[in-house]
């Protein structure tokens, strides 16, 4: 078999995981700069740019959820393709992705069109604010054909990681950043001959990046690794590995979409609060992901690390990788999250300089600095579920965090709850909880992020200790 990528069953683990974990976590990084480049290029229109940053704000949780149903198939792909890599069964791999292939096809027909049928309906559920219910639509719309291209790379970066190859992906995201960069400022300000579109421009941007981004994922694909590179036979729809890949897949994606869709309930609370607010929890949402991205990183790269080793049946190999990763990410997020704490004023004026949006920033990143801490464990045992195979747990993890403890966190803190509980006997207590917040209601979207966050790092650590990630998918 050709040899691609990394082989990850052998080696040094910390310097295994590093030399895999630093590309993953620079493409992380620059795959942020397509929004944070539209947040810091939307806040210099003057007085359309509260309206043009909460419009890109109120997409981002919308795009999250239409495209959290093809997420799980990328945890399927590399999953299935470390553990066939591992295990040596190169022609199981040409399988898995010729099967993509045809779930692709079916996804992005369905699923894409129904978006744009019922989008109306989704801007109404989020309460837009009619100042910018426009120009939200008309961002989102753009954004959503994006949508298809984005999977197709996601799919490719997938399989690479799968093989151990995180290079190759992030060498595509530098072009396809220093694309939408450049792009930006010219199709928002209307630079040259382009007109001025403002935020549609910043979308535009983002899709023509991500066209470019997929033309040269597929190229790649076919040199770096053209022994996993499926014929027609392995195109068509095969019993065995779809179900396979749907076992890994469903409960991925059920967990994304049925958060994500939680997402969309919060936010709708976010706008219920004003600009102010939507504006800061937007830069709130994209910093703090700008700073969770080497976590993330290397939860991607311990995912590898287990399935490969799993694959090949190296189970103290796996356990021991786990240990190393911890380190990794508490050493990163303790840097990180100081960073957002001690400077999250500065922060937020870089973005836009308005001193409502600063001072609730500055309190803001108090908080959810140390939400993101804690949050940096729950990525480890992330990542051993899902290079296992094993994605029921983080469903139900992903599912009870945001709508068992969040978002009623946030109805109580806030004292949104008296608008659902209509019950005397609840009023004593719903009084007690709120009162600590009763000055700024808004901050109950921050607490209850440190609460959800605590509970389930807990949790996840009790399921991995079960043990029942050590079997493998294949």
């Amino acid at each position: 078999m050709q040899k691609t990528g990394m082989d990850l069953t052998q080696g040094p683990i910390m310097k295994n995981l590093v030399k895999l974990s630093l590309p993953i976590m620079l493409s992380n990084f620059l795959q942020m700069f397509y929004n944070l480049t539209d947040a810091f290029w939307l806040g210099k229109l003057g007085d359309n740019a509260r309206s043009a940053v909460s419009a890109a704000g109120i997409a981002f949780p919308l795009i999250f959820f239409l495209s959290s149903f093809g997420f799980g198939f990328v945890i399927a792909g590399t999953a299935l393709i470390a553990q066939y890599k591992g295990a040596g069964r190169p022609e199981e791999m040409k399988r898995v992705v010729g099967q993509f292939v045809f779930i692709l096809v079916i996804f992005c027909t369905f699923f894409i069109s129904g978006s744009f049928i019922f989008l109306d309906k989704i801007l109404a559920l989020l309460q837009v604010p009619p100042e910018i219910y426009v120009v939200t639509r008309q961002y989102i719309s753009v954004i959503l054909v994006g949508v298809i291209f984005m999977f197709i790379f996601l799919s490719y970066q997938s399989f690479s990681q799968g093989l151990g190859d995180t290079v190759s992906p992030m060498k595509i995201q530098i072009i396809s950043v220093l694309i939408n960069l450049v792009l930006d400022p010219i199709l928002i300000f209307g630079l040259g001959f382009f007109p001025r579109l403002e935020a549609v421009g910043a979308a535009y941007g983002t899709l023509f990046a991500r066209i470019v981004a997929t033309i040269i994922a597929i190229s790649y694909l076919k040199k770096k690794a053209p022994m996993i590179m499926p014929g027609m036979k392995d195109i068509l729809p095969e019993k065995t590995m779809l179900k396979r890949i749907l076992d890994i897949s469903i409960p991925a994606s059920l967990g994304q979409s049925v958060t994500s869709f939680g997402f969309l309930l919060l936010q709708g609370f976010v706008n219920s609060f004003g600009t102010v607010v939507i504006t800061v929890f937007s830069i709130g949402n994209r910093l703090t992901g700008f700073f969770m991205m080497p976590a993330m990183g290397i939860s991607n790269a311990l995912a590898t690390v287990i399935g490969q080793n799993l694959g090949a049946g190296k189970m103290k190999r796996a356990e021991k990788s786990v240990k190393k990763a911890f380190i990794l990410i508490m050493a990163i997020m303790t840097i990180g999250c100081a960073t957002l704490f001690f400077f999250g004023s500065q922060i937020t004026e870089f973005f836009i300089n308005d001193p409502a949006v600063v001072e609730t920033g500055q309190r803001m990143f108090k908080v959810t600095s140390l939400a993101s801490f804690v949050f940096g464990i729950v990525f480890i045992f992330m990542g051993v579920f899902n290079g296992s195979g094993h994605t029921k747990p983080n469903m139900m993890l992903n599912i009870v965090r945001l709508w068992g403890l969040r978002i009623p966190f946030v109805l109580m803190l806030s004292g949104l709850a008296y608008q659902y509980v209509k019950i005397d006997f609840f009023v004593p207590f719903l009084n007690w909880i709120a009162k600590p917040l009763a000055a700024y209601p808004y901050d109950a979207l921050w607490w209850s992020m440190v609460i959800s966050n605590a509970i389930i790092a807990v949790w996840s650590l009790v399921i991995y200790r079960k043990g029942n990630w050590k079997k493998a998918k294949i």
